[in-house]
C-alpha cells in the first residue's frame, strides 16, 4: 500500500501536458512588467569550471549562480488596485537562458489574507500560493527551483491590508544544472542504484525516508539525513557535512530540504535509463537554526583530530497534513570497526551496511558495503572518519526489472552526495560523507569513500556548538545507539490562544485544548507579533501558563505547540502578544566582551574592551560592567572569579597576570535601573557568555608596519590579464580608513602586491607576519595566496620549501588557506583563500624558518576566465617579534576606576 502511494505522489509531481498552459492568463502581461534582468551565464565556462572541480568533498556542488538583490513592493515592481477591494503587486524576473530559478526572501511578513505566488514565464507551473502560515518562524522564505528563465512574483491582498505587507527579495538563484534539467552538464552516474529497487519489506526503506537533498543560499547542494534523539520527540534534527557550508543561523535558515526526490520505478543499474534525469521534487522544508558542527577537513587550521566534518541543524516542523512519510534515522556513536557482511542470498540486503544519497543533485540512490567499516583519513583530518569500501558485487534487488542481470556494476557516491549518511547493518547512522575516490567505472582500489564519524562528533570539540551529544541525547541517557522512528500523527494545533497581563510582572497565556494533545510547548519571543526568534519557556499538561519572567513596560509574543502522547508535535499556533506591567526587571542588551589582547609592554598586562550596553528600562536605566576572569575556559561567573565590578568605562587594563598563562575573560553588563541581584546594588545582569582569551606578551620589535594610511611607497604592483592591479581604497578597511584592494575580474587575471624591499630576518628571534584581510571571490575558482622568494625571481608558496627554507604545512599560526583551487586559474590546484570571509579576519604566519634569510614577500590574486566576485582587501600588515613580559604582582588592574 505504501509503495503504491509513494509512486502516486512522485507521479503527481511530474508536469502534465496541457493544450494551454494552466497559468497562461496569469502571465499574459508579463513582458510589460518592470523587474531585474540578468544576462545569460557562460555555460561553457561554467562547464569547464565544474568539470575541473567535479570531486567529492572540499565544498558543496554548485547548481546555480546567486544574484544578490534588494527588491521590495515599496520601491520595485508594479501595483494595481482593483474595484473589488483587492490589490495586486507584480515583479518580473528574467535570467536569460537559465535552466531554473529560485528565490530567497530574508524578510517576509504576509497579512492574514495575502497570498504570494511565483509563476514561471511560460505559465506552465508555479510556486505557492504561500500564505502567512507558510512562512518560517524566522520570517524568511526560500523557495524550491522553478523551471524556466523568467518568472512573475505576485502578491494579492485586500487593499486595506496593503500597509501590513513587509517583503524583501534578497537572492535570486540563476540555475544552470540539476533538479531534472534535461540539458544539464552533469548527471548522476548510470552505475548507481535507485532506492526504488528495494523490496517492499526491505528494512532500508526506513532510512530511505530520512534522506533528502538540500540547497544552501540558493546556489549549492549536498545531502543529509533526519536523525532521531533519545527523547523520541520527532524534533527535526538534520545531519550533513561541515564542508557543505552551513556554519551559522543565516546559512541554516537559507537551507531548503527536498523530500521524496526519487525515481518512481527501479531502473536497472548500468542501463541508459539509470542515467536519465527526472523532474524536480516539490516537497520541501526550510531550515530553522544552526546547532553544532565539528571542523572541516578541507579548510581552516583546526587540529587533524577535530576535523570530523559533522554538522547538525534543525528544520522547521512540516505541516501536519504533509505527505512526506518521514523517518527519523537511528544512530550509533561507537568507534570503529563495525561489522558489515555479505548475505547468502544474492537478492538480500541482510548484513549489509549502506549509504543513501543524492548524487549530482539527482534522484536518491543507495550504495552498499559488504566488508567491515574501518577507521579512515581524508585531507587534513586524521582518525575521525569511517572508511566505506563499496560492494564490488551489489545485490540483485527484487524490484530490478526483468530480465534481471546476473551481475551489476558497483554503485558509488558522487559530487552532491556530500553530507549523506553512512549506516551500519542495523540501519543506524554512523557518519556523514566527506569525500573519497569512488566514481562509476573506477578500479577496485578506488571503490571507497570517507565519512566523518559520529564517534568523534558526539563530544566534538567540547562545547554545545561543536558536539552532537546535547541534541541527540537530550535525556542524558548516555546511550551508545538508538533505533529510528517513523512519522507520527500530530495533534491539532492549539487555537483560541490569548495572552493577558494579569498583575505586575505577569502575563497569563491560555488556549483551547487540542484534540490528541498530551502536553503543550509554550514559545516566547521579545516584542509584538509576528515576533522574532522564539524559544521554549515551558512545557505543561494544562491549557494555561503564567509567565512570571516578564519585565514591566516590555511586550512579548507567544506561540503554542501541542504534543501527542508520543511527543509528536503539531504546527505552531497563531501568534499573540501582550505588554507586561510592573517594575522593569529586563536585563540589558549587551554584545559582551569585544577584545582581549596583550598590552605588549615590559610589565605583563592584558587589555580588555567592550561596546556599550543598552538598558530596557527607559530613563531609569543606568549601565555598569562587571569583569570575570579564570584560567579555565567556559567558566561560569561567580563572586569567586569576579575581579572588577561596577565599572562605567568600556575598557580595562589587567596587570596582575603571569607570563606564559592564558586567561579567559567574561564581561557582564548590569542595569542598576532594573530589578535583579547584581553585585552593584541589586541591578539586573545580562546573561551573555562571550568569552575572550589572551596571553600577556612583552615588547614588540617591528621590521615592517603598514596600516595603508601613508601611501604605496613600501610596495610595487604588478599583474597581467583582465582587471586592474592592486590599489589603495576606502571601500573597506580594518583600521582606520584605507586598505589595499584588487577586484575579482570575470576574466583570467593574475595580480601581485610586492614588498618593494626585501626583509632581512634576524637570527635568534621568532618573527611572525601578521595582516588583516577580507575576501569575496567566486568560490574555488578565484582566490588569493601569500608567496615568498629568496632571490626576487623564484616565487614559492609561503608553506613550501625554497632553498634553505624547509616546507612547513603548519607555518600558518592562524587564518590558514580555506580551500583547494581548481585548475582554471594561475594558482591551479593550490590551497588558497577563496569564497567569502564575511569580514576582515586576522592571519598570522610563523617566520622562524626564515631566520638569517633575506626574504621577498608578495600577495597574489588569480581569477579564471568566467564569473567574478568582489575582490580582496588587505590591511594592517606587520612583521614583528615579541619578548616575554615580567609579572608585577602588586597591581590588580587599571581602568580609571578601582572596582569593588
Amino acid at each position: 500500500m505504501r509503495k503504491r502511494r509513494l509512486a502516486a505522489l512522485l507521479l503527481a509531481a511530474t508536469p502534465m501536458a496541457y493544450a494551454k498552459a494552466p497559468y497562461a492568463d496569469k502571465v499574459a502581461g508579463l513582458d510589460s512588467l518592470p523587474g531585474p534582468v540578468f544576462k545569460a551565464l557562460d555555460r561553457e565556462a561554467l562547464a569547464r569550471e565544474d568539470a575541473l572541480y567535479q570531486v567529492k568533498g572540499h565544498a558543496p556542488i554548485r547548481f546555480a549562480i546567486g544574484r544578490d538583490v534588494k527588491l521590495s513592493p515599496n520601491a520595485h515592481g508594479s501595483w494595481r488596485d482593483d474595484a473589488n477591494g483587492m490589490s495586486v503587486w507584480r515583479l518580473k524576473v528574467t535570467a536569460d537562458e537559465a535552466a531554473h530559478l529560485n528565490f530567497g526572501f530574508r524578510r517576509i511578513a504576509l497579512p492574514v489574507d495575502a497570498e504570494l505566488t511565483i509563476y514561471d514565464g511560460s505559465g506552465e507551473s508555479r510556486l505557492g500560493p504561500y500564505r502567512s502560515q507558510d512562512i518560517s518562524p524566522t520570517g524568511q522564505l526560500w523557495t524550491p527551483v522553478l523551471q524556466g528563465d523568467s518568472a512573475m512574483i505576485e502578491v494579492t491582498l485586500p487593499t486595506a491590508q496593503r500597509d501590513q505587507l513587509d517583503l524583501e527579495l534578497n537572492r535570486i538563484g540563476q540555475g544552470y544544472r540539476g533538479f531534472g534539467h534535461s540539458d544539464k552538464v552533469c548527471k548522476s552516474g548510470a552505475c548507481n542504484t535507485d532506492v526504488a529497487c528495494l523490496g517492499e519489506s526491505d528494512p532500508w526503506n526506513g532510512p530511505r525516508r530520512a534522506v533528502a537533498a538540500i540547497t544552501v543560499n540558493g546556489t549549492d547542494t549536498c545531502t543529509g539525513s533526519l536523525l532521531n534523539n533519545t527523547a523520541n520527540d520527532h524534533r527535526m534534527l538534520f545531519a550533513t557535512a561541515t564542508h557543505c557550508g552551513i556554519s551559522n543561523d543565516s546559512a541554516a535558515q537559507s537551507t531548503l530540504v527536498y523530500w521524496l526526490y526519487e525515481s518512481a520505478t527501479c531502473r536497472t543499474p548500468g542501463s541508459s535509463a539509470s542515467g536519465t534525469a527526472l523532474p524536480k521534487p516539490s516537497r520541501t522544508t526550510q531550515g530553522l537554526r544552526f546547532l553544532a558542527q565539528t571542523a572541516n577537513p578541507f579548510a581552516g587550521s583546526a587540529p587533524a583530530g577535530d576535523r570530523s566534518d559533522f554538522t547538525l541543524i534543525e528544520l522547521n516542523t512540516p505541516p501536519p497534513d504533509n505527505d512526506f512519510e518521514l523517518h527519523w534515522a537511528g544512530w550509533d556513536r561507537r568507534a570503529p570497526p563495525t561489522t558489515c557482511s555479505a548475505p547468502t542470498d544474492p537478492s538480500s540486503t541482510v548484513g549489509l551496511c549502506a549509504s543513501i544519497h543524492h548524487p549530482s543533485v539527482d534522484e536518491k540512490r543507495i550504495t552498499f558495503v559488504e566488508s567491515n567499516l574501518i577507521l579512515g583519513n581524508i585531507s587534513g583530518a586524521a582518525n575521525v572518519h569511517w572508511r566505506a569500501n563499496w560492494d564490488p558485487t551489489p545485490p540483485i534487488l527484487p524490484n530490478i526489472p526483468a530480465p534481471q542481470p546476473t551481475s551489476l556494476p558497483p554503485s558509488v557516491t558522487e559530487p552532491g552526495s556530500s553530507g549523506s549518511p553512512l549506516y551500519n547493518a542495523e540501519q543506524r547512522l554512523v557518519g556523514v560523507l566527506s569525500g573519497g575516490a569512488s566514481a562509476c567505472g573506477v578500479g577496485p582500489g578506488s571503490l571507497n569513500d570517507e565519512y566523518g564519524g559520529l564517534f568523534h562528533a558526539w563530544e566534538g570539540l567540547g562545547t554545545a556548538t561543536t558536539r552532537m551529544r546535547d541534541y541527540l541525547d537530550p535525556t542524558s541517557s548516555n546511550a551508545n545507539f538508538i533505533d529510528g522512528i517513523d512519522e507520527c500523527t500530530p495533534p491539532d494545533a492549539p487555537t483560541m490562544v490569548q495572552a493577558v497581563a494579569n498583575g505586575d510582572n505577569r502575563i497569563d497565556i491560555s488556549w483551547a485544548a487540542s484534540s490528541g494533545a498530551a502536553t503543550y510547548r509554550v514559545l516566547r519571543s521579545d516584542g509584538t507579533c509576528p515576533g522574532g526568534s522564539f524559544s521554549v519557556i515551558d512545557t505543561v499538561a494544562g491549557t494555561s501558563l503564567s509567565d512570571l519572567d516578564v519585565s514591566g513596560g516590555s511586550s512579548y509574543s507567544y506561540r503554542l505547540q501541542a504534543l501527542g502522547a508520543d511527543a509528536c508535535p503539531s504546527t505552531q499556533s497563531s501568534c499573540v502578544d501582550a505588554a507586561a506591567t510592573g517594575v522593569c526587571n529586563a536585563p540589558p542588551t549587551f554584545a559582551g566582551l569585544t577584545a582581549a589582547s596583550s598590552a605588549d609592554t615590559a610589565q605583563c598586562g592584558i587589555n580588555l574592551s567592550w561596546g556599550t550596553a543598552s538598558g530596557s528600562c527607559g530613563m531609569a536605566s543606568s549601565i555598569v560592567y562587571n569583569v570575570y576572569r579564570s584560567t579555565s575556559p567556559g567558566f561560569e561567573p561567580s563572586s569567586g572569579n569576579r575581579f572588577a565590578s561596577c565599572l562605567t568605562s568600556n575598557s580595562l587594563l589587567n596587570l596582575n597576570v603571569e607570563p606564559d598563562t592564558t586567561y579567559h575573560y567574561l564581561v557582564l553588563a548590569e542595569d542598576l535601573g532594573s530589578a535583579g541581584a547584581g553585585p552593584c546594588g541589586g541591578g539586573r545582569e545580562d546573561t551573555n557568555r562571550v568569552y575572550r582569551s589572551a596571553e600577556a606578551l612583552g615588547l614588540i620589535d617591528e621590521l615592517l608596519a603598514d596600516d595603508v594610511e601613508s601611501g604605496d611607497g613600501l610596495w610595487t604592483m604588478t599583474g597581467s590579464g583582465g582587471g586592474s592591479n592592486f590599489a589603495i581604497v576606502e571601500t573597506a578597511a580594518h583600521s582606520p580608513t584605507h586598505a589595499w584592494f584588487v577586484a575579482n575580474a570575470s576574466s583570467t587575471s593574475d595580480r601581485q602586491l610586492n614588498l618593494a624591499s626585501p626583509l632581512v630576518i634576524p637570527g635568534g628571534a621568532q618573527y611572525r607576519l601578521e595582516f588583516q584581510h577580507q575576501f569575496a571571490t567566486e568560490n574555488r575558482y578565484d582566490g588569493a595566496v601569500l608567496e615568498y622568494s629568496l632571490n626576487g625571481t623564484t616565487w614559492t608558496d609561503i608553506t613550501a620549501a625554497n632553498g634553505a627554507v624547509p616546507a612547513n604545512a603548519n607555518r600558518f599560526i592562524s587564518g590558514a588557506y580555506t580551500q583547494t583551487m581548481n585548475s582554471g586559474s594561475a594558482i591551479a590546484g593550490r590551497s588558497a583563500w577563496t569564497g567569502n570571509s564575511g569580514s576582515f579576519v586576522p592571519v598570522q604566519v610563523d617566520l622562524s624558518d626564515f631566520a638569517g634569510q633575506t626574504v621577498h614577500l608578495r600577495f597574489r590574486f588569480a581569477s579564471d576566465s568566467s564569473i567574478g566576485g568582489t575582490g580582496w582587501w588587505i590591511d594592517t600588515i606587520r612583521v614583528l617579534t615579541q619578548s616575554s613580559c615580567t609579572a608585577e604582582s602588586f597591581s590588580v588592574f587599571w581602568s580609571g576606576f578601582e572596582g569593588s
